[in-house]
């Protein structure tokens, strides 16, 4: 595979952390510095051509210039802020303490929220609870998974500052946290569950105050567009059908918090 002559991020639109990546590439206007392809362009994610680039078969995924594939949101972003510092708008915090909280942010959000720590599909990251099948979830587990979100929800409440995640500065946590903040959550689970609005003011103050500060931003108003568009295609094409089935033949179990 030869070299791209720029970076090359390799995204889809309606995944959250491939969307984290591309919120700050339109933020810091890295757009004709970087190339942008979907897996699709390397044959899919279980090609052995898109496998050379990430062994973990997700996305997203940066090729950069030499010909080096990085992988994972959390590196992609690191580096694309640190790469292009200079370009745009900074991106980072003044203080140890507002690093110290980012970093933390960024944590809680992906070890407990986003990622599954493992490539075999059939290991489910807690989100997948609202839209992977009922063939990788059974019924205990995704209950389970809910529980788990409502209460990294309230995790996250404790944590964020404002006016950004962290505080007086925009870090790569308020990137990290938007597309699952702003769409996978207050979208999916009342669409699925029937929850009422997970960050609405009355229940989660802070989350929903930071929120409309970020959410004024022109790449999280571009970003979110990109998502929610994929979500509402979801809908569309019957993809919860089987997930509210399930949930229906097991009302012993508890669907919707609070």
């Amino acid at each position: 595979m030869s070299a791209p002559a720029k970076p090359t991020l390799i995204t889809v639109d309606v995944g959250n952390n491939p969307a984290r990546c591309r919120m700050l590439v339109y933020h810091k206007g890295l757009e004709q510095l970087i190339d942008v392809k979907s897996p699709a362009d390397y044959g899919g994610l279980s090609s052995p051509e898109y496998r050379a680039l990430n062994p973990q078969g997700k996305i997203p995924v940066l090729i950069l210039p030499t010909g080096e594939a990085i992988f994972e949101a959390k590196v992609v972003c690191g580096y694309l802020n640190d790469k292009y510092a200079e370009v745009g708008p900074s991106v980072g915090a003044a203080t140890p303490e507002e690093r110290a909280r980012a970093a933390l942010l960024t944590q809680v959000h992906d070890l407990y929220i986003a990622s599954p720590n493992s490539s075999d599909p059939m290991v489910t990251a807690n989100q997948g609870a609202m839209y992977k099948s009922v063939e990788q979830i059974d019924a205990p587990s995704r209950a389970a998974k809910l529980a788990e979100l409502e209460k990294q929800m309230d995790v996250l409440e404790g944590l964020i500052q404002a006016p950004y995640a962290a505080g007086a500065s925009l870090t790569e946590a308020d990137f990290a946290l938007y597309p699952t903040l702003a769409c996978f959550l207050p979208y999916l689970l009342p669409t699925v569950f029937g929850w009422a609005d997970p960050l609405d003011a009355s229940r989660r103050p802070k989350l929903a105050a930071w929120l409309g500060t970020v959410g004024a931003l022109t790449a999280a108003q571009r970003v979110r567009g990109e998502v929610m568009k994929g979500l509402e295609g979801w809908t569309a094409s019957g993809r919860f059908a089987p997930i509210k089935e399930q949930v229906a033949a097991n009302p012993q179990l508890k669907w919707v918090y609070p």
